[in-house]
């Protein structure tokens, strides 16, 4: 049984952001170090997109991987105007950092931990830092909190309402 510390808290986008600002600082990574991204496609790249950007100016060497494709691996780089976008084929090998998204812990994924930690074993240098970014205590919920060597575990929780406005006075 792993014991925690709470390092980090926030509130929204804005707090989010942040706390994975500082997770990854706490790694004391060289200029440059290469950080490789893990989720799906769909939901996650957007999330992994907003992330790069919070660490924008801890390194330009970012990488993409969806699910666990190591072969489909791209560059993660900015565009003017446009934010964090999936650029160009790139070797995930050698990453010092590996930051899973919990989007692959969903049962929807249908990935095994196993199925992961190999890709991690393929990817991560030696000594590499792990790190989990996931919603509502899915990692917990999955066991695999339990089961994968995580440096840090970011969770976040979601809060969303609907209103309906209606103007009154308003001609």
């Amino acid at each position: 049984m792993a014991s925690r510390k709470l390092l980090c808290s926030g509130k929204g986008i804005v707090g989010f952001t942040r706390c994975f600002r500082d997770m990854v600082s706490r790694l004391e990574l060289q200029k440059n170090a290469k950080i490789t991204f893990f989720g799906t496609p769909a939901v996650c790249l957007p999330f992994i997109e907003l992330l790069a950007y919070a660490i924008r100016d801890v390194s330009d060497n970012m990488i993409f991987v969806p699910t666990i494709s190591l072969d489909k691996a791209v560059k993660l780089r900015p565009v003017e105007g446009y934010g964090y976008q999936i650029g160009e084929k790139a070797d995930p090998s050698n990453s010092d950092v590996a930051v899973l998204l919990g989007g692959l812990a969903m049962p929807i994924s249908k990935l095994t931990v196993e199925e992961v930690m190999d890709a991690l074993n393929k990817s991560l240098r030696r000594g590499g830092f792990i790190l989990g970014v996931g919603f509502m205590g899915i990692f917990d919920q999955s066991g695999w909190s339990s089961r994968v060597p995580f440096t840090y575990i970011l969770d976040c929780t979601c809060e969303s309402k609907v209103e309906a406005i209606q103007l009154v006075g308003v001609e």
